[in-house]
């Protein structure tokens, strides 16, 4: 029995040694997304739209691999351009869209020496509101967009002392929704929202 103790206590002790720690601490960012359809030929993507995340991570190490969950608040959309031809209008129509989420990454990675990281997961996400608007801000057009999505993230990072930055690309698994109204006509819709996110943190401990 002592012996086991012992050897316990040795392993504990090595463990240790190599850095296992835990880590946690708030974290604000910036995304710049896009909005992509690769079914429907009569709705395509358009401009790119700045957004932002702001929340909490925790990370847990050991000897050089983590893992770090994620909760955030998101705020993300990109436009839609719908084909003139596919709604009898003059020019094609500019859409707007905006997403707030609640998102919840699941990061895996490991340390590159002291400072740099790499690490990717999957990202799950709950639509908490939606605005689909024209380029002018009126007429505001109907949606129908899943509650739940789930995508993936990939990127690198880098720790300085207590501040930790991140650089990653996101994108769907699942789609945002079915279908589209605009005008009183009904569009079927596969889009996906695909983003770049830069973020800063800072370990409380």
């Amino acid at each position: 029995m002592k012996q086991v103790c012992l050897i316990l206590i040795a392993v504990g002790l090595s463990i240790s040694s190599y850095g296992q720690f835990a880590t946690l601490g708030p974290k604000i960012g910036l995304s710049h997304s896009t909005l992509t359809e690769s079914d429907v030929s009569a709705i395509a993507g358009g401009d790119a739209s700045v957004g932002f995340h702001v929340g909490a991570f925790a990370r847990f190490s050991v000897l050089g691999f983590y893992i770090q969950p994620e909760a955030l608040f998101t705020s993300s959309g990109g436009e839609i351009v719908i084909d003139s031809d596919d709604i009898n209008a003059n020019v094609d129509q500019v859409k707007s869209i905006r997403y707030n989420k609640f998102d919840v990454p699941v990061l895996f990675g490991f340390k590159i020496g002291p400072l740099f990281r790499v690490n990717a997961g999957p990202s799950f996400s709950l639509l908490l509101s939606s605005d689909a608007r024209d380029g002018n801000a009126q007429d505001e057009i109907e949606e129908n967009y899943n509650d739940a999505t789930v995508g993936f993230q990939a990127g690198v990072g880098l720790d300085i002392s207590k501040l930790t930055l991140d650089l990653r690309y996101e994108n769907n698994l699942s789609r945002l929704g079915d279908e589209v109204s605009l005008g009183g006509q009904q569009f079927d819709t596969d889009l996906r929202n695909q983003q770049w996110l830069l973020s800063v943190g800072y370990k409380l401990f």
